[in-house]
């Protein structure tokens, strides 16, 4: 068994390829959604070297405020947590938009399939995740087993060893309605209202998860960055669960549909309504601009001391403190989702001003960091730890008091060219082989939304 499952993994290396399919990008196909996928996950270790630079000055306060007072209010957005919402829509798209092409060629879905393929997706970069992460603390073994089954976040004192294992969990958990929903939506002639009506109904429960914690809502959102217990009591209510994350999966399902079934007609549709589709790219880039435009950051902000509790919208409608905290908590994440699946719908049916959204995500540049994005999602922290010392020329914590804009995205960029080298040595001998087994044992690539771009590119190619 172990001496068939070797050669398969030898036959399946192909260095010299893999690494060109990785920085060269051969086609059209997925252009697009190379866009989106990078930008996600570039955010994402934005963020966290953000993060890291807070941990980094240890819970000294003076420094953290000074260090936020100091950097440019323009980049505010930069703090927002909104990286894994853009993933969870395009896990949502992605898988099921094979689903459903699935449905369509059998009237049936292979459910055993599907998990086999989810696991050989994920598993193998995982468990190597697992070995780098473990020897971090001496505590992480005891919690072993529960990451493996991907229940930490609901068995009470696990943790995840993975820094963003508990996304993985989310995913695992998701993956396993997945089929089932989609069958259920099979069998009623209401598709497009029922995924509406999920979303609504996992607006309105998170709506009731934060009315139900008034000690969430009762704090600014900018203690999540000074006081551990309340960051640990936000995340576990409304950032770790699939009961509050899974609104982004099932919008992420419902541009896929759209787009499978209805992409040409909303095409046809957005050429004869040029000011609609205008409309509609101007209302997608506000929501996304407007949910990341707070500053929720910095507590000395003019947005939190002017906030009286008699402070009225409009000059109309009276709003305190909690009850904003409230309304942001709920919705936030839910208008960034929606004004982001705006834009990628307009972007996979480019017809007048979506084209240039469909030009700005389908530039080259993206390629290898779509590609990788797996492994870089994983395998980012260590290095912005290198990044930090490399910057600071230090590794003494104390030794650093202040740290300047421009060394911020220094620290970024050593990140992402540190983590991007690894991860395609993970991907050439661990990810792509294992992917090209699961395609010989008759499972296809998840990847199978093709750009509308590429039509011309294909009919000259038969022609």
């Amino acid at each position: 068994m172990s001496d068939s499952f070797w050669s398969r993994y030898k036959e399946a290396i192909n260095v010299r390829a893999d690494l060109r399919d990785v920085f060269v990008r051969s086609h059209e196909r997925y252009a697009t959604l190379d866009g989106v996928r990078a930008i996600t996950v570039l955010l994402m270790v934005l963020f966290h070297v953000l993060f890291g630079i807070v941990v980094l000055f240890d819970d000294n306060f003076g420094y953290i405020d000074q260090f936020i007072l100091d950097f440019p209010r323009y980049l505010g957005w930069m703090w927002q947590s909104q990286g894994s919402d853009p993933l969870f829509v395009l896990c949502g798209l992605l898988v099921s938009y094979t689903l459903y092409r699935e449905y369509d060629e059998n009237r049936n879905l292979d459910i055993p399939r599907f998990y086999k393929r989810r696991l050989m997706r994920i598993m193998p970069l995982f468990a190597v995740a697992l070995l780098i992460y473990l020897p971090t603390d001496k505590d992480n073994i005891g919690h072993l087993w529960s990451n493996l089954i991907f229940m930490s976040n609901y068995i009470p004192g696990e943790r995840h060893v993975i820094p963003v294992g508990w996304s993985l969990d989310v995913q695992l958990h998701f993956y396993f309605l997945l089929p089932f929903l989609i069958l259920l939506m099979y069998s009623i002639p209401w598709r497009i209202s029922f995924m509406v009506g999920l979303i609504v109904a996992s607006v309105a429960w998170r709506y009731y998860i934060v009315a139900r914690n008034p000690e969430i809502y009762a704090s600014p959102f900018y203690q999540i960055i000074y006081d551990g217990d309340f960051g640990s009591l936000l995340a576990n209510q409304l950032y770790y669960d699939i009961d509050v994350r899974i609104g982004a999966f099932i919008f992420g399902m419902l541009v896929a549909y759209l787009h499978y079934y209805h992409g040409d007609r909303i095409k046809a549709f957005f050429s004869r309504h040029l000011l609609f589709n205008a409309f509609l790219l101007l209302a997608g880039f506000a929501m996304v601009v407007g949910a990341l435009s707070l500053p929720i950051e910095n507590r000395y902000s003019e947005f939190y001391q002017n906030f009286n509790p008699t402070w009225e919208v409009f000059g109309l409608i009276p709003l305190d403190l909690e009850t904003f905290n409230l309304l942001f908590l709920a919705f936030d994440r839910y208008i960034f989702t929606l004004g982001l699946c705006i834009l990628v719908l307009l972007a996979l049916c480019p017809v007048g001003p979506s084209h240039w959204v469909n030009w700005i995500l389908s530039w080259r540049i993206w390629h290898p960091v779509a590609q990788l994005i797996f492994p870089i999602y994983l395998f980012h922290f260590p290095f912005i730890v290198i990044a930090a010392v490399l910057t600071f020329w230090t590794t003494d914590r104390e030794a650093i008091t202040t740290v300047a804009t421009y060394q911020v995205f220094l620290m970024f960029a050593i990140t992402v060219a540190l983590t991007m080298a690894f991860s395609a040595l993970t991907h050439v001998y661990i990810e792509k082989p294992f992917l090209t087994m699961r395609e010989r044992d008759g499972v296809r690539d998840h990847s199978a939304i093709p750009n509308t771009i590429a039509a011309p590119v294909i009919e000259k190619a038969q022609a």
